[in-house]
């Protein structure tokens, strides 16, 4: 039996779920009847080790678009690194400069979510999911952090170049505080990749995100 639910921040596409023992009954013809009856592509989270479901869905028309790694790191799992050291601020819900970041950070996640399942909801309704503490550094380009505890939300950096520094610091302040910090980096994020890839390891778990289209050949 195939599952079928829908996200109210992503509606382009229609969530669907099934278990190993249901493939005997699924073919192409089943994915194709529900992304027409819903007029929209389908989309599954799959596992990363869940290698029979990802094999049956890729010979059924679905496309592997996005790769998320759900990392859990420490002190010793950062690349030692030279780095220029930066002032890093913290703006608070309710500050002016705490509305600003969180209409730049809305756009970046609107664009690296647009092609995959679009962002359906405004700002108003998007910025409450948001942390009530960001990190940022605005000299030369705007790079911020939406932190909670010891969780890393969500990033952004404009300038990639420098977006090493950011993060750097951001982790040291971090581990001061925490033995471990906890982020999720998207492939198709390269402000989150730009976090991961300060570390050496760390990755929990990998969930893939696949869609089926019915223009797709």
């Amino acid at each position: 039996m195939i599952s079928i639910k829908k996200n109210h921040f992503h509606k382009k596409n229609i969530y669907i779920d099934f278990d190993l023992d249901d493939m005997k009954n699924i073919n192409r013809d089943s994915f194709k009847a529900i992304s027409e009856e819903n007029h929209a592509p389908l989309q599954m989270m799959i596992d990363g080790d869940d290698t029979k479901k990802k094999d049956f869905i890729e010979e059924n028309g679905f496309k592997r678009v996005r790769t998320c790694y759900s990392m859990s790191v420490r002190r010793d799992d950062l690349i030692k690194k030279e780095t220029a050291k930066i002032n890093l601020f913290l703006a608070k819900e309710g500050d002016e400069k705490y509305f600003e970041l969180a209409k730049i950070y809305f756009e970046y996640y609107k664009n690296t979510h647009e092609s995959i399942n679009a962002l359906t909801v405004d700002f108003d309704e998007f910025k409450n999911i948001l942390t009530k503490d960001v990190y940022y550094y605005d000299e030369d380009g705007v790079a911020l952090a939406f932190v909670e505890d010891n969780e890393i939300a969500y990033v952004y950096a404009s300038d990639l170049a420098k977006a090493d520094e950011f993060f750097y610091c951001l982790c040291e302040k971090l581990f001061n505080d925490y033995e471990e910090i906890f982020f999720e980096a998207d492939d198709v994020d390269e402000s989150a990749m730009r976090l991961k890839n300060i570390f050496s390891g760390g990755v929990d778990e990998i969930t893939e995100t696949w869609i089926y289209k019915l223009n797709d050949k």
